[in-house]
């Protein structure tokens, strides 16, 4: 398969001001630096092994499942936007995934985790214009409601010196960050769970519902219904969050709330590093995710999993990511998962059923 490298994927163009967002400095530029980077490291790494590169980041799954989101027949007018048709129901896929871009780093190591959902059989353009008629629609979650960089330029010197291979240069990444930065990214990462399908998942940067005079700014979460909580094993294994999701799923179904929280107060769109309060906006459920009791093991579900790319521009309009982070992420996570396709000579498609 061929990949041209020259075919760049688009900056997003224009910025909604009206939702608060803000064109940062050399944003346009700095991506591309950071996905130039990311993909020689990507090339170097897998260079001569054809058919075996993994994800960049979240490369370690620790579950692939069959889901259902079901939006609730009551769903207020003012969230009843894009994919939200009350009593609407979507086939989905989930991948439950560790952020490490180590596939070898096991489950036992602290790390942020991840939760990404592909809608299927949703109708109308997307703004990935490689995926203009896919019929998905993704969300990409981690457990944390905040990021450690809100800026092109602090993303990029992170990018370069990690992949670096001077340890000197590894060292002054606490430099690019600043200190809250540093500290939220040791945050991210020193976290240890129990059970994947157990905590509450956060989309961290915003997004707009809607469309014209009505879009609004938001953020999205996905909480359990249930309360129960796994104790963390006293000597868990490489693999026990997989071992985790797959007796889970073993027993019995699993539901998880999908909530919107409403920017209000003129919350910074452009700050990811800031958690918006939820005492002033509250997260208010929208939808029910099922994922129903199943074989966890099906290697044909694993394999599609591996093979697929959540992007959070596979997207409606009417849901279109926000904020300097998210115009990262669209062309970064789009040549990452085109290069990673070229080596492992596989198809550029979006699923159809799970």
């Amino acid at each position: 398969m061929s990949y041209d490298p020259s075919h760049d994927v688009p900056f997003p163009g224009a910025i909604d001001e009206a939702l608060g967002e803000r064109l940062q400095p050399n944003e346009a530029e700095n991506t591309t630096k950071i996905a130039n980077a990311i993909e020689s490291g990507i090339n170097r790494q897998y260079q001569g092994h054809t058919g075996s590169a993994k994800r960049d980041v979240h490369a370690r799954s620790t579950g692939i499942v069959k889901g259902r989101f079901k939006v609730h027949e009551d769903i207020p007018a003012h969230f009843a936007k894009g994919i939200f048709v009350p009593g609407r129901s979507y086939e989905a896929i989930i991948r439950l995934s560790n952020a490490s871009g180590n596939p070898h780093q096991g489950d036992d190591h602290s790390d942020a985790r991840g939760f990404a959902i592909k809608l299927l059989d949703v109708p109308g353009p997307k703004i990935l214009e490689s995926d203009s008629d896919a019929k998905t629609q993704d969300f990409v979650f981690i457990n944390h409601p905040f990021f450690f960089a809100n800026n092109s330029h602090s993303y990029m010197e992170v990018v370069s010196k990690s992949s670096s291979d001077s340890f000197l240069q590894k060292l002054t990444i606490p430099f690019s960050l600043g200190l809250k930065g540093t500290l939220i990214a040791q945050k991210l990462v020193s976290g240890k769970i129990a059970n994947p399908l157990q905590i509450q998942y956060y989309s961290a940067v915003p997004y707009q519902l809607g469309l014209g005079e009505g879009r609004q700014a938001v953020k999205y979460s996905v909480k359990p219904v249930s309360t129960h909580q796994d104790p963390l094993p006293h000597n868990p294994g490489p693999d026990f969050l997989h071992q985790a999701v797959k007796t889970t799923l073993a027993q019995g179904d699993v539901e998880f709330k999908f909530m919107i929280q409403p920017r209000v107060n003129n919350m910074d769109v452009e700050d990811s590093m800031k958690e918006w309060s939820e005492e002033e906006s509250p997260f208010q459920e929208v939808a029910t995710i099922t994922i129903p009791k199943q074989d966890t093991e099906a290697e044909e579900l694993q394999a599609l999993g591996e093979r697929l790319s959540f992007n959070p521009w596979h997207s409606l309009a009417a849901h279109k990511p926000l904020g300097s982070i998210n115009r990262i992420r669209k062309v970064v996570y789009e040549r990452i998962s085109r290069v990673r396709d070229n080596i492992n000579d596989v198809p550029r498609e979006e699923p159809t059923q799970a």
